[in-house]
Formats: C-alpha cells, structure tokens, sequence
C-alpha cells in the first residue's frame, strides 16, 4: 500500500465528525456502576456474600445465563462494593477473578489465582510457578497459603467456568470445594462459578454438583424494551450530543433482543455502527449503520471461527449442513461418513456432542430438544448462519474445499 493510499486513510479520519465522546464505554471490559433490570438478582447475591462481613464462609454459588445478561458485570460490581467494605471493617478478604476461557488450561487457572492472591510475591517455596509444578503440587501450596493465614478468607470467582469443565475436566472443582475440610487453623474459601450453559452441571461428578450448588441463580435474557433502555443509558455516556439517532437505539435493540437478549452484543453492535458512520464522516449514527454494522460482526465473527476451527469441528458443521433432518444420530452418522471420505478416525458420539454445544454458545449452531411420543425426545441442530459462509471460510482447506462446494 503506497504512503499516498495511508495518508489519505488518515487525513480522512481526522477530518470527519468525531461521534463518540468515550470509547472505553463501549468494550466488553467497561463495567457501569449501576446495571439496570438486575437489581433483584444483585440484592441476592450480595446477601449471600455478606456473610463473610461475618467472618463465616458464605456458600458457593453458581450463576448460569446467556451471554450478554450481566452476570460478570453484577459480580465485579458486588466484589468491588464487598471488598470496600471489608478494608473499612479491617476483614481480610481476597476475591481472585480467573476467567477459565481465556487461561486456557487447568494449570494457567491455577498460577493466576496464586498471582492474584499475591502468593508469588511471597517465598519462593511457596510460590505457583508459570510452569513446572505438578496440579497437586500447585493446588496444596495455594490451600496452604490461605491456611497459614488463618483469617483469610477467599471467594474465587470462576468466569466461563463451563470452559473449564469442558477442556480439563472438574479436578480443580473438586479439590477447592473439599479445600474447607483441611482448614483446621482458620482461613476458608468459597466459589462463585459464572457459566453460559444452563447444563454444565450435568458434566460434573456428583460429588462436586452437590458441594458446589449450594446456593443458585438463572440470568434470564433481556427483553427489547429493557435492551432499549440500557443502550439509551450507554450511548449518553459514549456518544456526544445528537450524534446517534433514537431510532439507530431502538433498531440495535430490537437485533439483539429478537436474537438473544445479548446486551453485550447490543452494545458491540452500536460500537461497531458508530466506526462505520464515523469512516463514511457521517453526522450522526443512523438505522443504515447498524445494518451494516451487523452484517460485518456477524460476517467477520462466523467467518473467522471457522477458519481457525479444528478439522473435527469443521467436519461436524459440515455434517450439520449436509444432514437432511438435523437429529445426533444422523449429523454424526454423517460426520463418521464424511470422516471415512477424508481419512480422518472419526471421534465418539460424545465427543462430537460436545462440539455441538461448544458451537451452539459460539452461536455457530442452534438446538432444540423434540418429543418423539413414546420414542422419547432428540435433539435438532442446524446451522445459525448462510451456508456460503462456511464455504468462503473452508475454501483454502486443502482437506475440506471440495466437500463444502457440495450441497
């Protein structure tokens, strides 16, 4: 690209009407003081945490809910109120926030729990190495921490707990839940597990299901009008004066809110519209740029999981597409097939399950379970997006090309 082509990018940016006031409003990471339409699901929580004011362990707590329904923004909200208050009252408490999807594995999990509870910063022998410690190893020396401390108390916050479960079974689940019963000194630690999927106790050891639901909560989707309201509330704060429309407002809630009821997505979504009508030096957002806006999200999204997926995913959404009614056993009977076709050993019918509801909290796939009478119920997955998508994304697939060209 010649330096003429850059300057002109860059003279054009810097030209046109600057819409947004507050970036840093708009990203995932922003967290309002106040969250709107969760005031009750709030209230509880904190009750249940308030116990440790009291020096009493409060219960681990599990919070399930789509994504984009507030979970993770109502609980840094009560931890950042909860630990204020403790500092005031002199309590010692610690909350390490780990989000086991972006740590990855089940060891990271555990070195960013010991460096947020500051046990690196400490004696070396006592420290959770990055690398090199066995999972036992590593577990005993963060419980050993808490306690020698004796009036420590700890809530570990797990996000996407469900990735964890998924990628490295629930060991660590185990180990923590059980952690209170060698507390003999002092000291405890409770668990709050984040999940998006309303089933992910069903892939936990009982033993682990019961300690670890002692109490729980279900984030429900929020409606159209309630999305309206807390886009209007994000866009005071984002955008300057008369630069987006009311009506851009209510078009980017009604998208997420027929959807998902995805606040997250919502307010991605007005981001993204806001850079369009920027680049085009428009004066304000209009209805135009959130369809454009969604267009490109839900192209650039779909378009790049897909091409960065594993073979084994790629050939079960190929299978999904290619299946005439959509039930598990004829996508994986499918999937076996189309693994034969391209000399790759096919995985159980677990597994490949498991892949589906990986694809289906991406928002890659949809499912519904249906009654079959006295033959009981299956499952019906089929593709969320064009089928032109997964055949732009697969067409450099040496393996895949030919196979995603074929209805």
């Amino acid at each position: 690209m010649s330096d003429d082509i850059l300057e002109g990018i860059f003279t054009k940016a810097t030209a046109g009407k600057i819409l947004i006031k507050d970036r840093k409003t708009l990203t995932i990471d922003y967290v309002p003081e106040k969250l709107p339409f969760r005031d009750e699901e709030a209230r509880t929580i904190a009750q249940t945490l308030s116990i440790v004011l009291k020096g009493a362990r409060p219960s681990n707590l599990l919070l399930f809910g789509k994504p984009g329904t507030g979970k993770t923004a109502v609980i840094k909200n009560i931890i950042k109120r909860l630990q204020k208050k403790a500092k005031e009252l002199e309590i010692d408490v610690i909350v390490p926030f780990v989000n086991a999807k972006t740590a990855n594995t089940a060891y990271k999990i555990l070195y960013e729990i010991a460096e947020e509870m500051g046990i690196n910063k400490g004696e070396k022998k006592q420290q959770v190495y990055f690398t090199g410690l066995s999972m036992g190893e590593a577990t005993d020396r963060i419980l050993d921490f808490i306690q020698k401390k004796k009036k420590l108390h700890v809530i570990l916050v797990i996000d996407e707990i469900d990735s964890l479960v998924d990628k490295n079974g629930d060991d660590i689940l185990y180990n923590f839940t059980r952690a209170n019963e060698r507390m003999y000194e002092g000291g405890f630690i409770s668990l709050i597990g984040i999940s998006n999927s309303l089933t992910f106790k069903d892939k936990l050891d009982p033993r682990v299901r019961s300690s670890l639901s002692e109490e729980e909560m279900v984030f429900n989707p929020y409606t159209i009008l309630q999305l309206q309201k807390i886009l209007s509330d994000r866009a005071k704060l984002a955008f300057n004066d008369d630069a987006i429309s009311t009506a851009a407002i209510n078009l980017c809630a009604a998208m997420a809110g027929k959807e998902n009821g995805d606040a997250r997505k919502a307010i991605d979504l007005l981001r993204v519209a806001a850079e369009i009508a920027e680049r085009e030096r428009a004066s304000d957002v209009q209805e135009i740029h959130i369809r454009q806006a969604q267009e490109k999200i839900e192209k650039d999204t779909n378009y790049e999981v897909l091409r960065n997926s594993t073979t084994h995913t790629k050939i079960v959404l190929l299978a999904i597409m290619k299946s005439k009614n959509g039930n598990t056993g004829e996508v994986y009977e499918t999937y076996s097939s189309l693994c034969k076709y391209t000399e790759q050993e096919p995985l159980t019918q677990r597994r490949m399950t498991q892949i589906v509801s990986e694809l289906d909290q991406l928002g890659l796939v949809m499912t519904d379970v249906v009654s079959q009478g006295r033959y009981g119920r299956s499952q019906r997955i089929k593709i969320a997006f064009p089928s032109l998508t997964i055949r732009e994304a697969l067409k450099d697939d040496p393996i895949l090309s030919t196979l995603a060209m074929v209805d």
